[in-house]
């Protein structure tokens, strides 16, 4: 039953989604930031990995990034920024500041 919750992040991994920190765009691969404080890089691109957790609680504040809501500890609405449960502030660019203050709810 473990097996249908996990997803396939690049060739060589599966992982729960429950346990993404975060995803950060670096050029065509991707740096998966899990909660335990382990970093996974995937050749697989930002968009496609979006597309896969999808039906997920993730958000795409800026073009680089892709963030699990889960570990969401704080939301500024005057300064467009996010809070991550490892103290790392993530902007919300201009264009995704609506969509962000629909989406998040505290």
């Amino acid at each position: 039953m473990e097996q249908q919750a996990l997803i396939r992040l690049g060739w060589h991994h599966k992982i729960d989604p429950d346990t993404i920190l975060l995803l950060k765009a670096d050029c065509n691969y991707t740096q998966i930031y899990l909660n335990n404080g382990s970093m996974i890089l995937s050749s697989t691109t930002l968009g496609i990995l979006q597309k896969k957790l999808s039906q997920y609680q993730f958000f795409r504040p800026n073009r680089s990034m892709l963030i699990n809501l889960n570990y969401m500890i704080d939301f500024e609405k005057d300064t467009s920024t996010i809070r991550l449960a490892n103290d790392e502030v993530i902007y919300i660019s201009r264009r995704r500041t609506k969509q962000a203050k629909r989406r998040i709810s505290l």
